[in-house]
């Protein structure tokens, strides 16, 4: 509902902008008119000035007939007896004008000199823009001045208010409301700002963070700081404070403590998009989990998590996940955090420690993304860091076949019972460390779970039901544009910065730079930074230009024809028309001369090989070590020759 009443606030925002820029379009064509009428009017004066015939003390007013016309009835003198010179410096002038263009406006008054020497006209005519001009504008204004009064790019902060509707979260029910906010008058006409509460500069009961999430707001450890004047999307410092303050990039986390006495700091955003109490979290755990835990526990020492979760009374076992401390030498480079979860810990006879991860489907699907690198680094350092002796993976439906020497891998059927998954998890834990599950015998005999009211029990004080549903946070905004950072070229680029990276005005979304040319080309080349970063563009065009000049290995037609015989013959794709790809012909040439060792299952030849050679030879790879067709051809031919070395044509120079 908070989305929605966003997206009616911002059409109607959008509509009265839209209103307003016509509105404002109309006046400025007026104001047009007037300052050309006046531009031409100072022309005018300027120029019988310079071609008057009497000297300067001889001139008056009536000279100059545009000016003499715009004299005021109510003066005491008459144009004939006033100088055109005439000035008091520091005195204000006795002589009064009218504006010639019937606008109403009020007499002024300004000394002769001025008007003729320098061709000044109606200082009304020059803020003829007024606020009541821009009537959409001017209904919202709730300042104590008349609009007629006010200018429409006056630097004047007054009061305004907006009429919308807005949703009452109890209910659901619209409901017509008045935003009551203060801005410049310049900000709003030229500039289009809408309403301020509307856009969430201005927090009000209508968009406030204890109106549309009273439980967060609850959780707010800031005496100092009044939730009905937080906004719902607060996540970066403003950049005037960020400016003060020297924390570029640095976040707006506030303090925050669970109903169970837990601190921590996070965003107002972080909140609202389901960030909870880091210690009360229930994400990476599921039923399943704790179910499958609740069984080994009845049959193995299960070691406690730390300290006792405070949801959890008395007599009702944690089954809480556990949190590793890595010592730094064992820690890899490549990792953000020194803790390790695991999900649960078991000691058995000995001396024995072993740990247990649940890996479920949902956060261990190849779908989102491969985690197995991560577990059988996980499962080596914990290991080589003595923390446990041994790592079991239950691992759960169809997941990717995980093979790791530091781990024990147990596969389970999406649909097993906890009783089927603790028998497999013990079954293998026997087979690895025998009698170290003692009753093992007599629980597989039993046939189903024994400890599910211990973990129906943990459920319930946990979630708050026994069955909690799965809820995905929605965002609460577009994604935020990425800032403006500069990056190196990629290690085989010609190209060199001249200066810092902005974006594409055509594009915002796209972060484009200037660059210079090795080719020793004078002009500037412009491109995508991320494009020339990752060695997708490698120069202003001078390498494709000598790609095109280099003449590529000569093919007949005779072995055209039956090579792409030979490749339908072995069911290998090559297109409809056109020329056999290069990888295709030096395949079929080393197989026609019977160096079948030299080619792959696939009948083609592989491309590591073909790499390394180029290498060692100095040869030339493409775009981002992709292997060129003149490469396929000569690796084959040099094969054929039984080593004799390819005299290489040297490749012309760059740019030229």
């Amino acid at each position: 509902m908070l989305r929605q009443m966003r997206c009616v606030w911002n059409d109607f925002n959008g509509a009265r902008r839209e209103l307003i820029k016509k509105e404002l379009a109309a006046a400025q064509a007026r104001q047009a008119e007037v300052t050309a009428y006046w531009n031409r009017h100072k022309t005018t004066v300027k120029y019988r000035w310079d071609s008057r015939t009497g000297g300067r003390g001889e001139t008056t007013v009536a000279d100059v007939p545009e000016v003499a016309a715009q004299w005021h009835p109510d003066n005491l003198v008459l144009p004939e007896n006033v100088l055109a010179t005439a000035q008091r410096r520091g005195e204000v002038s006795p002589h009064l004008w009218q504006c010639p263009l019937g606008l109403d406006h009020e007499p002024w008054p300004a000394w002769p000199k001025d008007r003729i020497r320098k061709g000044s006209g109606c200082p009304e005519c020059r803020r003829l823009i007024r606020l009541a001009d821009l009537p959409t504008l001017a209904a919202q204004y709730r300042g104590q001045r008349p609009a007629s009064d006010i200018t429409h790019a006056a630097h004047e902060s007054v009061p305004w208010t907006c009429r919308t509707w807005a949703v009452d979260p109890s209910t659901g029910a619209w409901q017509p409301i008045e935003h009551r906010f203060e801005a410049v008058v310049k900000e709003r006409a030229l500039q289009g700002d809408g309403c301020l509460v509307c856009a969430g500069y201005v927090i009000d009961d209508t968009n406030s963070l204890f109106t549309w999430f009273p439980g967060i707001a609850d959780e707010l450890d800031a005496p100092d700081l009044d939730p009905r004047r937080l906004p719902t999307s607060q996540h970066n410092i403003p950049r005037k404070q960020a400016v003060e303050a020297d924390s570029k990039g640095m976040y707006a986390a506030l303090p925050w403590r669970c109903r169970h006495g837990h601190g921590w700091a996070a965003t107002v955003l972080n909140r609202v998009q389901g960030t909870g109490c880091r210690q009360c979290s229930t994400s990476g755990i599921s039923k399943e989990q704790v179910r499958l835990v609740a069984e080994l526990a009845g049959l193995i020492d299960l070691v406690s998590p730390g300290s006792q979760d405070p949801r959890l009374p008395d007599g009702v076992p944690d089954f809480a996940s556990h949190r590793l401390t890595v010592p730094p030498e064992y820690k890899p480079a490549h990792w953000r955090y020194k803790d390790v979860e695991v999900d649960a810990v078991f000691h058995l006879p000995h001396g024995v420690r072993v740990g247990l991860e649940y890996d479920g489907a949902f956060h261990h699907s190849a779908r989102q993304r491969d985690r197995r690198q991560y577990e059988n680094d996980k499962s080596r350092v914990l290991l080589e860091a003595g923390l446990l002796d041994l790592l079991i993976h239950v691992r759960i439906g169809d997941l990717p076949e995980m093979v790791t020497p530091h781990a024990l891998v147990v596969a389970v059927p999406e649909r097993a019972t906890a009783y089927q998954q603790t028998s497999a998890v013990a079954l293998a834990l026997s087979a690895r460390f025998p009698e170290a599950v003692p009753g093992l015998e007599a629980y597989l005999n039993g046939g189903t779970a024994r400890h599910q009211a211990a973990a129906d029990a943990y459920i319930t004080e946990v979630w708050g039901e026994l069955r909690p549903p799965r809820r995905k946070p929605k965002k609460a905004g577009p994604p935020t544009r990425r800032r403006l950072s500069a990056t190196r070229p990629h290690a085989d680029s010609l190209l060199s910065p001249v200066a810092e990276p902005y974006r594409n005005p055509e594009n915002p979304d796209e972060i484009i730079r200037d660059y210079r040319c090795a080719c020793r080309n004078p002009e500037i080349f412009t491109a995508v930074q991320s494009q020339v970063t990752y060695g997708n563009t490698r120069s202003c065009g001078c390498l494709a230009a000598q790609a095109r000049r280099r003449r590529r290995p000569a093919v007949s037609k005779a072995e055209r024809h039956a090579v792409r015989a030979w490749a339908q013959q072995r069911r290998i794709a090559i297109g409809g028309s056109g020329r056999v790809p290069d990888r295709v012909t030096a395949s079929c040439r080393l197989e026609q001369a019977g160096r079948d060792d030299l080619l792959g299952p696939d009948g083609l030849l592989d491309e590591a090989p073909v790499r390394d050679w180029a290498v060692s030879a100095g040869r030339r790879l493409g775009a981002r070590g992709r292997v060129t067709g003149d490469l396929w051809l000569d690796y084959s031919t040099e094969k054929l020759t039984a080593g004799t070395p390819i005299k290489e044509t040297p490749d012309p120079p760059v740019g030229r």
